[in-house]
């Protein structure tokens, strides 16, 4: 789920490739259309919205981290510690390498960031090296949050759930103000509410879940994905209502997955190089954008392959996408391989120095 996400990311950031100065390669041609290939534009860059897959993502974190931390039934300082540490050597080590890398790019390029910067971008103070590290941003700010969910809802008590879902509905409600989006400075606050949906999901028993057929998590599933995609172009891209309907059918399709019978239509998810793309989806993320910022960059090469060339635009963002995706999940590997999983057994480590129970723990 993780890789279908990261790779719709990425599909976004390529329809939106720069073509003139207010024109792009799908999102906005800036040419006349006939209906059809009207049509067609408008799908695809639905379909492929960035936006809705990051809020996938952060629904299925508030899910993961919580699940994790409920495998604690005593809540201590030292759980604290150790989830903290976990976070900071899971996230760390890929955005200081992927850094780096953007760093070097650009040094090459003749216009090497100030060492000032490219520290601001490692530590997540600054996204102006790699502008999709946002989302991560809004991860960290999210983790007191996310802990405080888990202190509510393992609880179980009416008290406790009711000050849970308190904290959520007043999450979603001041999405809806945008004097308070951005109250904190970057990153805005608008979807930090997702999360929480995420919470609620794994602190879920999964009764309901499990007492479906596979059938009805087919039409169930099929639903929901329906709800997801359609939200953007019924509800508009920048409508607040939007996001609340994606976060809400993420938050759906989450629960089926997790607590319901194997479907037919979640088969995808069982196969091998799905749990590989799994995998790499972290990296893969941090990289994708460094793969296609040449086209970004260099928007007459665009209009060339459009007006001599003669190629179709939806042909050319699939031919940037697959060269992109190849580039992007190679250095992806090398940074899961070389960076990521040692980072992890080095949290590890330092986790153990804490917490002795940590020691063979994996990280959330």
């Amino acid at each position: 789920m993780r890789g279908i996400a990261a790779l719709l990311v990425a599909a976004s950031h390529v329809v939106q490739a720069p073509t003139g100065p207010t024109t792009e390669l799908l999102t906005h041609p800036g040419v006349e259309l006939g209906t059809g290939s009207r049509l067609l534009y408008a799908t695809i860059v639905h379909a492929v919205d960035g936006l809705q897959a990051v809020i996938f993502f952060f629904v299925l974190s508030g899910f993961v981290l919580t699940r994790s931390l409920l495998r604690e039934p005593n809540p201590s300082p030292a759980q604290v510690v150790d989830f903290v540490i976990a976070r900071l050597f899971r996230l760390y080590p890929a955005i200081i390498f992927a850094i780096g890398l953007f760093a070097a790019a650009l040094a090459l390029l003749g216009a090497a960031p100030a060492p000032s910067t490219i520290v601001k971008n490692m530590a997540l103070i600054s996204t102006s090296l790699n502008g999709v590290m946002w989302s991560l941003q809004l991860e960290l700010m999210a983790i007191p949050v996310i802990y405080v969910m888990y202190l509510l809802l393992r609880r179980r008590t009416r008290l406790a759930t009711l000050g849970s879902i308190a904290i959520s509905l007043a999450l979603v409600v001041t999405s809806f103000d945008p004097s308070i989006h951005k109250i904190l400075g970057e990153p805005p606050l608008q979807l930090f509410y997702a999360f929480t949906f995420g919470c609620f999901c794994a602190a879920s028993s999964g009764r309901l879940a499990s007492r479906l057929t596979p059938m009805q998590v087919n039409i169930a599933i099929a639903i929901f994905i329906i709800l997801f995609f359609t939200a953007r172009p019924l509800l508009g891209p920048a409508s607040t209502w939007r996001f609340l309907v994606n976060s809400l059918s993420a938050w759906a399709m989450i629960y089926l997955v997790a607590y319901g019978p194997r479907a037919s239509l979640l088969n995808v998810l069982d196969h091998p190089a799905a749990h590989w793309l799994g995998k790499l989806s972290f990296s893969y993320y941090l990289f994708h954008f460094l793969t296609i910022t040449p086209v970004w960059n260099h928007p007459e090469f665009l209009v060339w392959l459009i007006d001599t060339v003669g190629m179709p635009r939806p042909a050319i963002a699939l031919l940037i996408f697959s060269a992109s995706t190849i580039v992007a999940l190679t250095l992806a590997y090398i940074c899961y391989s070389f960076v990521e999983l040692p980072g992890i057994r080095l949290g590890r480590t330092v986790r153990g120095a804490f917490s002795p129970r940590a020691r063979g723990v994996p990280a959330a």
